[in-house]
């Protein structure tokens, strides 16, 4: 059951890189980008398994920090993208970077594990994330970064819910 959930998170991954791609009013590579780096490790991770998910986890990662930086305030040659937009991709990196490591780890012999589980806390990111993603929605000027919001958060719910 789990494979079918993170195989259909595929699903609006690829609407909200769509209509961020879409967007000609205001080109954005990065954020284009950083929905395909995000795209490319769900569809590995649900259909072909060629890259570890730690691999994906650091470059996640690393692609958030890029953006963050990217994207600064005081930059003078940025396009006007809204903040909200911003962190809203930044932190969907971040989470689904956690989803990345949670679901490798999913497929591991638990038999003889040790700790904390970390469904709890991908469950706690993805809630978190949903609603970061329902203001933010209702805030967005434009009904493509609606869409992109809202597939984004689709996105991250469906991988929790596989997760578990």
């Amino acid at each position: 059951m789990s494979e079918i959930l993170h195989t259909w998170a595929v699903a609006p991954a690829a609407v909200g890189a769509c209509c961020l791609a879409a967007d000609r009013a205001r080109v954005r590579p990065p954020e284009v980008a950083a929905s395909v780096l995000m795209l490319l490790a769900m569809l590995d991770a649900a259909a072909f398994g060629v890259v570890a998910p730690v691999y994906w986890t650091a470059l996640l990662l690393v692609a958030a920090l890029a953006l963050t930086v990217w994207r600064r305030p005081r930059q003078r040659r940025a396009p006007r993208v809204p903040a909200l937009m911003t962190l809203h991709t930044t932190l969907g990196m971040v989470v689904m970077a956690a989803l990345q490591i949670g679901m490798g780890a999913h497929g591991a012999s638990t038999g003889h594990a040790h700790g904390v589980s970390l469904t709890p806390f991908l469950l706690a990111g993805a809630v978190g994330y949903a609603g970061l993603s329902v203001v933010g929605a209702s805030r967005m000027p434009t009904r493509l970064d609606r869409a992109q919001i809202v597939a984004m958060a689709a996105s991250v719910v469906l991988m929790a819910v596989a997760s578990v």
